[in-house]
């Protein structure tokens, strides 16, 4: 006997087990998302448990739900005063790929949900995906694609390379898009062929539930005065986010001569590095606070204008509760977020500066049309463009014909 044989059929008296993967490191984006995800659908679920494999250190102010459990992907540490080691990376990445191979094996799970890269990042979800289907042919494989990635052009050519295009065809059972073909239709930007699109469903933008907390609430809890318009200024796990913030504690710092009662928050983010956090505390004022984290959705629900850099949560937070969004999209060789802000402007939702442009004039002006703008008609215009962002919900209603009775 070469080893121990493993079942490959679900056995009647375990749970019906859910692996999750968010390709997160430095973002929140991902785990945020994946973390609503999981959240609904084990409460559609009672007989589920759910296991979130990612490298976020997911410590970050997240709470795990109920049935729910992390699977801590190994995370390349290097000391700054160490030189930088490309055999190093790869080591780590090939630790991963081991990881999750096992962890695909080990839990023979029900159903596998594969966030943002279709085979991993790097591709290190490759073989774990492949010997569960191998082992588990009646396992359930969703790719779960949010809806702007990136340049059209890279994208095709990324999952070319990758083999994406082959997994879409036999590996995925299903693709769920998580946008509006309105907004933005992915069969058509990167190039999905025409077998493969009857896999794809629209499920919606999504938001995690918004804790019931009144405006006047939220600005007590963080120490901020309860008259006056409020700007809200985040830029995720901030990382790079310090231009932005920078420029809107200038910016707002103008617009208070003129608006005294004008208050704000910025919130840095848990990744910005901490000289750059000390330098942005050192200007804050009792009508400008600086902090490092906060529940971003519960500041969006009470604030009047929203700065942010364009990330997926930030913009459908800032877009479900109606108020106007200025977004300075980040600066780097992907172009995900400036897609996202143009097509956005071009549809009256929100107003955008070029991070090569920004300055605090601009963005005081910006902000200027952010707190004169009519709440009424950009929710309705709203409304026409994105009618809703239960995204959550109906992927959990669409993962239905496979989870029936569970």
């Amino acid at each position: 006997m070469n080893g121990p044989l493993i079942d490959s059929k679900p056995r009647s008296y375990r749970p019906y087990l859910i692996l999750l993967y968010a390709q997160d490191q430095r973002g929140l984006g991902h785990i945020n998302r994946t973390l609503t995800i999981a959240r609904h659908l084990l409460a559609a679920h009672p007989r589920a448990v759910a296991y979130i494999a990612t490298r976020s250190p997911i410590n970050n102010g997240f709470v795990m739900p109920e049935r729910c459990d992390l699977i801590k992907l190994a995370t390349r540490m290097v000391p700054d005063c160490f030189p930088r080691d490309v055999e190093d990376k790869r080591h780590f990445r090939r630790a991963r790929r081991h990881m999750l191979r096992d962890a695909a094996e080990c839990l023979s799970p029900d159903l596998v949900i594969v966030d943002h890269e279709p085979l991993g990042a790097n591709g290190e979800f490759r073989e774990g995906l492949y010997a569960l289907r191998e082992m588990r042919p009646d396992a359930t494989l969703i790719f779960g694609l949010r809806d702007i990635m990136d340049d059209p052009d890279r994208i095709k050519e990324q999952w070319h390379a990758t083999g994406a295009y082959g997994a879409f065809r036999s590996l995925f059972d299903g693709i769920a898009v998580y946008g509006s073909r309105q907004l933005f239709d992915v069969a058509e930007a990167y190039g999905i062929p025409e077998d493969v699109r009857p896999k794809l469903h629209y499920c919606g933008y999504m938001v995690r539930d918004l804790p019931a907390m009144e405006s006047a609430e939220v600005r007590r809890r963080h120490g901020l005065p309860l008259d006056g318009p409020l700007v809200v200024a985040t830029v995720g796990g901030g990382c790079d986010g310090y231009p932005v913030l920078e420029a809107a504690q200038e910016a707002i710092a103008h617009l208070q001569r003129a608006r005294p009662d004008l208050s704000s928050i910025l919130v840095t983010g848990p990744f910005m590095p901490a000289d750059l956090k000390i330098a942005l505390m050192a200007k804050a004022t009792p009508r400008c606070l600086v902090v490092e984290s906060a529940d971003i959705f519960q500041l969006i629900s009470a604030s009047d204008t929203v700065v942010g850099m364009g990330g997926f949560n930030t913009v459908c937070e800032a877009l479900a509760c109606g108020r106007p969004l200025v977004i300075v999209p980040r600066s780097t060789d992907k172009t995900e977020q400036e897609i996202r802000a143009r097509i956005l402007a071009d549809q009256g939702l929100a107003r955008w500066i070029h991070p090569k442009e920004l300055t605090p004039g601009r963005l005081a002006e910006a902000l200027e049309w952010g707190l004169r703008c009519d709440r009424k008609a950009l929710a309705g215009r709203r409304r026409e463009v994105i009618p809703s962002f239960d995204g959550a919900a109906r992927l959990t209603q669409y993962l239905d014909r496979w989870m029936n009775g569970v």
